[in-house]
């Protein structure tokens, strides 16, 4: 039978708590860099359906509100209403006239996907304290162009 001694059992110990550590630690910052890459993808979308958009509202004074028309008038390509890293869900895309001071109406449009919806299977506890960092500082929480609220030229919220 083997005798295992006292030191051996802490040799372990202590590699199972380096191990651990070491594990803490690069956890972020995996997280962080896979949050850049797939933000940078889910930009790349914003910033096409922004200019779909715009082309839209050139031709025809407002903003369409619809992948389907965007899609069917030939403004945008199909896979492009999809937000990556998910399983096929569309950004959530509204369009709405907001009548200025001088009685001037003005079109308006916002794009965006939520933090839960394209770092899904990335840490969850990361993703909540997105969220809830995003929510107590009255940010969008997560990537958007535009603002239905108040015109912004459609600026994405990284921008």
């Amino acid at each position: 039978m083997i005798k295992i001694s006292n030191n051996h059992i802490l040799a372990l110990i202590a590699a199972v708590l380096a191990v651990t550590c070491v594990m803490s630690v690069c956890s972020p910052i995996r997280f962080e860099r896979q949050q850049a890459g797939r933000e940078q993808a889910v930009k790349e979308r914003l910033i096409k359906i922004r200019y779909a958009e715009e082309k839209y509202r050139k031709a025809n004074g407002v903003y369409s509100g619809s992948f389907d028309i965007l899609v069917k008038e030939g403004y945008l390509a199909d896979s492009l209403q999809y937000i990556p890293y998910t399983e096929k869900k569309k950004f959530d895309l509204t369009a709405t006239t907001q009548i200025g001071k001088s009685g001037r109406q003005i079109p308006l449009m916002e794009c965006g996907a939520m933090y839960n919806d394209y770092l899904s299977g990335l840490d969850e506890n990361s993703i909540a304290n997105l969220i809830e960092e995003a929510n107590n500082a009255g940010r969008y929480p997560g990537l958007k162009i535009g603002d239905i609220t108040t015109p912004n030229d459609n600026a994405g919220n990284w921008e």
